[in-house]
């Protein structure tokens, strides 16, 4: 079973294979639609990312094609269903607009695998985030985390697929169109997984300089 987090708690992760799933429900009748984007960047021991592939989202510029649960390669409308992946390996970021709200009941989730054993040594800590996609002046532009109900990170063992830990973000986020979920961090060699909750106003934008200025 599950460890419930709230904000600010802690928990040693003794395994090095992981799913990262970041899940969601908005509300399917919006016009415009709108959903949420996972991020991840991973840091280096100046709290930002040291080449710009450690930025891991759906516009990545380093990606593999995805597999199934059997290991097949993925396709769509017969074409690569590619997914980012970090310049180490270790990072595996979410499959853009596949899993998404396909039942249209607007429930969204995106799924991270992570392989610590290949994470570079110079990688001190794994930052997970989502956003709201936003154009400035568009009607979209409105929408928050307000509109936004049963945001959760779960941590998952990869390989027997039992629930680590969970944080469900019930604080108010009704200002923010992208929070900081949560991060895995190195100490002393071992890793541990914090509950975040960081709002951020204005979307992927700042965190963006938060992490990864030297790239904007």
């Amino acid at each position: 079973m599950a460890i419930n987090l709230v904000k600010g708690e802690r928990v040693e992760i003794g395994l090095s294979k992981l799913k990262v799933e970041m899940g969601w429900k908005v509300n399917p009748n919006a016009q415009p639609p709108y959903d949420l984007d996972a991020s991840t960047f991973l840091l280096r021991a100046n709290g930002e990312i040291g080449v710009e592939e450690d930025f891991v989202f759906y516009g990545s510029n380093k990606t593999v094609q995805a597999k199934d649960d059997n290991g097949n390669l993925m396709f769509k409308d017969g074409k690569p269903v590619m997914r980012p992946i970090s310049a180490d390996g270790s990072v595996l970021g979410s499959v853009d607009d596949l899993g998404d709200d396909d039942d249209n009941t607007g429930e969204g989730n995106e799924e991270i695998e992570i392989d610590l054993s290949r994470t570079n040594q110079l990688i001190n800590e794994i930052i997970f985030t989502a956003s709201i996609y936003w154009r400035k002046g568009e009607p979209s532009e409105r929408y928050n985390f307000g509109q936004v109900r049963n945001a959760y990170i779960l941590i998952r063992d990869a390989v027997s697929g039992e629930d680590i830990c969970r944080y469900d973000l019930d604080e108010d986020f009704s200002t923010a169109k992208g929070v900081e979920f949560g991060r895995l961090y190195r100490r002393n060699g071992a890793w541990k997984f914090e509950a975040v909750g960081i709002p951020y106003a204005d979307g992927l934008e700042p965190i963006c300089r938060k992490y990864a200025s030297r790239f904007m």
